[in-house]
């Protein structure tokens, strides 16, 4: 595949993530939806907001910006190019999937405290998600050492 078409994925991701962000604060501004993050573990849901806006609209758009500026600067081909495709596709997909898993785990959290529940019984009810977003926060931070090693070895080899 192109790289080129490869990089432009990243500015559209990166602008979709930027929609799910302002929608996502906007939402989470509104008087009873801010009251049930004030909920202890429903407040993971703010945490979803920033891996967001920070992984999603922010993050992947450096990545793209940089695949696209480090050849130009430095005159070097970037290394493994057939890469870009790969660590696009699955850094979305871990993006979207930890976002929504937190969600989920914030409103399930959130309505076992509505229901009274407390200590290990909250527990249980996010225990499930909590276990994923730590296997999917595992392969985000792997996809973006594999991205940080290309540009790297991009910006050094000689």
């Amino acid at each position: 595949m192109d790289t080129q078409k490869s990089i432009t994925k990243f500015f559209a991701a990166s602008a979709f993530f930027f929609i799910w962000v302002t929608l996502q604060g906007a939402i989470q501004a509104q008087q009873p939806v801010h009251q049930f993050l004030e909920l202890g573990p429903a407040g993971i849901i703010v945490g979803a907001h920033v891996h967001i806006g920070t992984l999603g609209w922010i993050g992947m758009g450096m990545m793209g910006l940089f695949y696209y500026l480090v050849p130009k600067v430095s005159g070097k081909e970037l290394s493994w190019p057939g890469l870009v495709n790969g660590i696009f596709w699955v850094d979305f997909i871990v993006v979207v999937l930890n976002g929504v898993l937190m969600i989920a785990a914030g409103v399930a959290g959130g309505r076992a405290v509505q229901a009274g529940l407390s200590g290990e019984a909250v527990n249980a009810a996010i225990g499930p998600y909590m276990m994923f977003i730590g296997i999917v926060s595992l392969l985000c931070g792997l996809v973006s050492l594999l991205y940080a090693v290309q540009i790297i070895h991009t910006l050094v080899k000689k």
